[in-house]
């Protein structure tokens, strides 16, 4: 089930890839197309940041989650002002939006090294066999 989920969201990033590169081509970057490359280029911030983070603090599992939150939440928030997405009146929304993402994003985090610790494991139990 994992490999379908894998291989359908790598087929769904080709075939907006080529679609969106398509439509830039005809008619240009329309709103939607914009919204996306926005999203884009977050997701791209917010991943150097988490890798920069992972490699250079050790800190506890829940205080990095803690301070990742916020540190997350403060680029939304800086590059939605940015991007026009949020106003001085519904910043907060930016919590809500980073608080389901990283739900989300740890949730699968987790599940996908509980599977990983299950399968080293059992590679382990396994009795060698004599050559």
């Amino acid at each position: 089930m994992r490999k379908i989920l894998q291989d359908t969201c790598i087929l769904a990033a080709l075939m907006i890839l080529a679609v969106f590169t398509c439509s830039i081509i005809w008619s240009g970057i329309t709103a939607e197309i914009g919204l996306v490359l926005l999203l884009f280029g977050l997701a791209l911030i917010i991943t150097v940041v988490n890798f920069l983070f992972d490699e250079f603090l050790n800190l506890p599992i829940i205080v990095s989650y803690i301070i990742k939150y916020f540190v997350f939440t403060g680029i939304v928030m800086l590059f939605g002002f940015i991007a026009g997405w949020f106003f001085p009146s519904n910043f907060w929304m930016a919590f809500i939006y980073v608080g389901i993402v990283l739900v989300l994003a740890y949730a699968v985090d987790a599940f996908k090294v509980k599977k990983d610790i299950d399968y080293i494991n059992g590679h382990i139990k396994k009795p060698e066999s004599p050559e």
